[in-house]
């Protein structure tokens, strides 16, 4: 057998055992650890998903993850916000 055959059997008895939930948290977590390294997900990596999880896990799962991004960066904003502008106030009542 091929190193390439007893690669995709690995991979296919690692994935038969699992729910689809099970599945879908196993791609995200991956996608997050490889975010967290390097700051974005490589072609490389989406190409391995893709292949382990099937095109629409994968992508289903960059999409959810990407999504949490934007909603963890819109919830730190406010908070910078309210201390941009309780800075400018104290250095108004400085002024004054």
């Amino acid at each position: 057998m091929s190193v390439i055959g007893f690669f995709k059997r690995s991979q296919e008895m690692i994935t038969e055992n699992k729910t689809p939930t099970e599945l879908c948290l196993e791609c995200e977590s991956i996608i997050e650890e490889e975010k967290k390294e390097y700051g974005r997900v490589s072609i490389m990596t989406m190409r391995m998903l893709r292949e382990k999880f099937g095109n629409d896990r994968a992508n289903r799962a960059m999409w959810r993850q990407q999504k949490k991004t934007i909603e963890k960066e819109e919830a730190e904003e406010p908070n910078e916000l309210i201390k941009i502008l309780s800075d400018l106030i104290k250095d108004k009542k400085q002024e004054l």
